[in-house]
């Protein structure tokens, strides 16, 4: 079972009835931001400035010496396989993330894959050194990944090792920050700086073209039934929401702090999410139908005006590790039904 509060190792961790919508993958593909392909640069036109090399990135746990363009890629954070195939460069291997995800995978990233396969690294129970030494990378990869400095050691030993940057959590990479690095460790800066800058311009547009998003609150949430909880996120994905045009709900700065990306609430004070919209993803059905039997949710403000919108676990790792290509998918579901209902 993958925890509800941040991925262990690989696998993610925090990640309703006549509402908004009855889940994310019905939502409409109409309206909102860019193409799913607007942040990836063209595969055949990119190639790695071979002036680029030899690179150093110095990361938390140690400095990475790349000599030349990689050729042999393993991707061990959350969503960084999705900054490489928006640069055309394919990953040997990435980390599991999904179960349901095809070839290792979510659906925005899959064009970009096209027919490479690459190995799918389960690393719940932390990475193991032996199967990525037997791809034989030159390069590794964990901007959005849970790396320790134990780990960085042993992976260092096998081929240069790209980390989180020093003064970030693990999985705490804004989006922006993990394509800016990984184009660099792969020689192809100009390109993540255009599809950083391309995702951006989406989200301005989408600000633009959604009026209705403009002064609205709203909050992204994880029910917690077993501890009576619900978790109240104050990260990376409600920060793309906000360029979007939203504005997070303050109620989240009232919780009961957990730690730098999500505060909590007790069930027993439903009655305080009163947000003009409310964004949750569940970790099982079970759990969307004891939260949505409750007569307190049923009377709360985003509920009683359809601008609830319950998030399958698809949506939920597009929304959770936003990155250049899953937020222009996102946005582009998410954003539409959401300013329908806030008009």
């Amino acid at each position: 079972m993958n925890s509800p509060i941040r991925p262990s190792r690989s696998r993610r961790a925090l990640l309703g009835a006549c509402c908004l919508l009855t889940a994310a993958a019905t939502l409409t593909a109409c309206g909102g931001s860019s193409d799913s392909d607007a942040g990836r640069a063209d595969a055949k036109a990119a190639k790695a400035d071979a002036g680029s090399f030899p690179v150093t990135i110095k990361s938390k746990f140690g400095t990475a010496k790349i000599p030349k363009a990689p050729e042999r890629v393993v991707a061990l954070g959350w969503s960084d396989q999705d900054a490489l195939l928006a640069l055309g460069v394919k990953p040997v291997a990435i980390v599991k993330t999904e179960d349901s995800f095809k070839n290792g995978v979510g659906p925005w990233a899959e064009k970009a894959l096209g027919d490479s396969r690459p190995e799918v690294l389960n690393t719940t129970d932390g990475y193991s050194v032996e199967k990525i030494a037997a791809l034989h990378p030159d390069l590794i990869v964990g901007v959005q990944s849970g790396l320790t400095s134990a780990d960085y050691a042993k992976l260092s030993q096998i081929a240069p090792t790209v980390g989180y940057l020093k003064g970030r959590q693990a999985y705490g990479t804004p989006w922006e920050e993990q394509t800016d690095l990984i184009g660099k460790a792969v020689g192809r800066e100009k390109e993540a700086e255009a599809a950083v800058a391309n995702v951006k311009a989406g989200l301005r547009k989408d600000a633009k073209t959604y009026p209705q998003l403009h002064g609205k609150s709203f909050l992204y949430a994880f029910p917690q039934p077993a501890n009576g909880r619900v978790v109240l996120y104050k990260d990376e994905r409600t920060k793309v929401l906000q360029q979007a045009g939203l504005t997070l709900d303050p109620v989240v700065e009232k919780g009961a702090k957990m730690n730098s990306f999500a505060n909590s609430l007790s069930t027993e004070h439903l009655d305080e999410l009163t947000s003009d919209a409310l964004i949750i993803w569940y970790n099982t059905p079970k759990d969307r139908t004891q939260l949505e039997s409750s007569a307190a949710f049923k009377k709360l403000p985003a509920v009683r005006n359809h601008a609830y919108v319950p998030l399958d676990r698809t949506m939920s790792q597009a929304t959770s590790a936003p990155s250049v290509l899953s937020i222009p998918w996102s946005m582009r579901k998410l954003l539409p039904p959401l300013a329908k209902s806030l008009g």
